[in-house]
């Protein structure tokens, strides 16, 4: 596991440049000839013709999706999709967004050919563009993907998409008042209610969505179940919406999962840099992706062509919720005002009671 830490520093310093990787800068093409290089020494085969570079005009610019295919011993079946943006919002490092989760997927590419690949094809997708102003629009990096070269084409069996995942989880000290024993030493110092606090309990949550795309991703997240050194919680997309490039998969009724530690004190701002982020839980994260993908390589999606099917994962939410948040669930119910989540009203309650304090 140590190892794994210092290969996924490695990796995000690799591309945290001090002048960042905006889409049209020499940084964005330095990254971009970087990682080109690394899917080619993880053995990637380009996804079509023969270069893994994806390059597309969008409004007189060039942008370049960096798309490499790991053979699975099938390759006819439609191939497991493993994913993250690699433009960068601002001229500075921007560690957690994204370069974090471009080093898991490589680092979770290169682990799975390690082991000779899957039955099906595993896709590692670095796209461009997903930052603003091009966010959700029609020069995104993962829409045009999705639009030039899968749609009509080569169908995606299911997508795992990571956006934020380098960071702890922080919650507000006000939190800690009900905590039994914490709360009493809480209270004795001076401004604590006030600070945003990053506590072993909570600082090891993920978010995860897409459970909900199809009735087996949800068997295969309950498969893999609580892995070592992460605290899983499942959620539905619609609490946080298509914050990332899981968006164009779901909306086409493709079988996704998202992972993501929500946005921090760090967002989108210069002090988002390496030095900041929790390389062990990315290795954790890492594994995790990679178990993962390892189930879902072994599910068939039947019925997959009814675009915003919901499959009712509400007993999954909470059980995961329940064991996830351990001796700090009843403090936050109480908290929140929350007697219990009986049913998808009360989780609706919960989730936005969380969301106005800016937890998830």
């Amino acid at each position: 596991m140590k190892n794994l830490s210092k290969l996924l520093r490695t990796e995000t310093e690799a591309i945290c440049y001090p002048d960042g990787r905006m889409v049209g800068t020499d940084g964005h093409e330095r990254a971009k000839v970087h990682l080109k290089r690394r899917l080619k020494e993880m053995g990637c085969k380009p996804y079509i013709g023969r270069s893994l570079e994806l390059n597309y005009p969008f409004k007189g610019k060039s942008f370049c999706n960096l798309v490499g295919r790991i053979p699975g011993t099938n390759p006819k079946l439609p191939p497991v999709l493993i994913g993250a943006h690699y433009d960068s919002v601002i001229p500075f490092p921007c560690a957690d967004d994204n370069a974090a989760a471009v080093a898991i997927a490589l680092q979770a590419g290169a682990m799975i050919a390690e082991k000779g690949g899957f039955e099906r094809d595993v896709v590692i997708a670095l796209f461009d563009a997903e930052e603003p102003p091009y966010f959700l629009g029609e020069g995104m990096g993962s829409h045009r993907f999705y639009e030039d070269h899968v749609q009509g084409k080569r169908e995606i069996h299911a997508a795992i998409i990571m956006d934020l995942v380098g960071h702890d989880i922080s919650v507000p000290g006000s939190m800690l008042s009900d905590v039994p024993l914490i709360g009493k030493v809480a209270a004795l110092v001076s401004g604590l209610a006030k600070m945003d606090l990053s506590i072993p309990t909570l600082s090891s949550l993920l978010f995860v969505t897409g459970s909900e795309s199809h009735e087996e991703m949800a068997v295969a997240l309950d498969s893999v179940g609580h892995p070592e050194g992460l605290k899983i919680v499942p959620t539905l997309n619609r609490y946080i919406g298509d914050m990332s490039d899981h968006g164009i998969f779901r909306r086409n009724g493709v079988p996704y999962f998202f992972l993501s530690c929500g946005r921090w004190a760090h967002y989108h701002t210069p002090t988002d840099t390496p030095d900041r982020l929790n390389y062990s839980k990315m290795s954790h994260i890492t594994h995790y992706v990679v178990k993962l993908a390892t189930e879902v390589d072994l599910v068939e999606m039947a019925d997959r062509k009814r675009v915003e099917r919901i499959h009712d994962t509400l007993e999954l939410e909470t059980s995961y919720l329940r064991q996830s948040l351990g001796i700090l669930y009843n403090p936050i119910m109480r908290q929140l005002g929350v007697k219990g989540i009986r049913n998808r009203k009360e989780m609706n309650s919960f989730v936005n009671k969380l969301l106005s304090l800016g937890l998830c």
